[in-house]
């Protein structure tokens, strides 16, 4: 199951996620105090998604996942996802799909951006120069907060996922 979980190539974990979805969905989502963490989580990506947005950080890394090398939204980059972060974003109400089947973007970057509500811990380091040198030191800080309210919250209610998965 672990394997399936974190070490398949991608289209194995978006169907392992689909998978998990149908079959403890509902249970999931029932568990008590699940509502309000999905939904506080759910808020946390708003803001950070805010956040980026008020630094076009959209446009910014679009630009740089078209150039050769696809930068940080490389299709190298979708095998960071794993199937429990796709089964999280469907318990958040994403339809999780292939947007793309490229070697150059990830396949999750839509016209729009990632088409993923919560993104893997690479996806949410911004470390890139263009980032770091674009923005105030106060903007950068309110980034870097955004993401670890994410990041933490999201790690809580994964863990839970988890346990609740292979206790069954």
């Amino acid at each position: 199951m672990i394997k399936e979980l974190y070490f398949s190539a991608v289209p194995q974990k978006l169907s392992c996620a689909r998978r998990l979805y149908e079959q403890y969905g509902t249970d999931l989502l029932a568990l008590p105090g699940m509502g309000d963490k999905l939904h506080h989580l759910e808020a946390l990506s708003q803001a950070l998604q805010g956040q980026m947005a008020c630094m076009t950080m959209f446009s910014l890394c679009r630009a740089c996942a078209e150039k050769a090398g696809g930068g940080c939204c490389s299709a190298y980059m979708a095998n960071e996802t794993d199937a429990l972060l796709l089964l999280l974003n469907m318990l958040l109400g994403v339809e999780v799909t292939s947007q793309r089947n490229d070697s150059f973007e990830c396949c999750y970057l839509g016209p729009q951006g990632c088409t993923l509500r919560v993104k893997p811990i690479f996806c949410l380091n911004y470390n890139c120069h263009h980032i770091l040198t674009g923005n105030e030191a106060a903007v950068l800080k309110n980034l870097e907060t955004a993401a670890s309210a994410v990041l933490v919250m999201q790690t809580a209610v994964e863990k839970i996922l988890l346990e609740h998965i292979l206790s069954r």
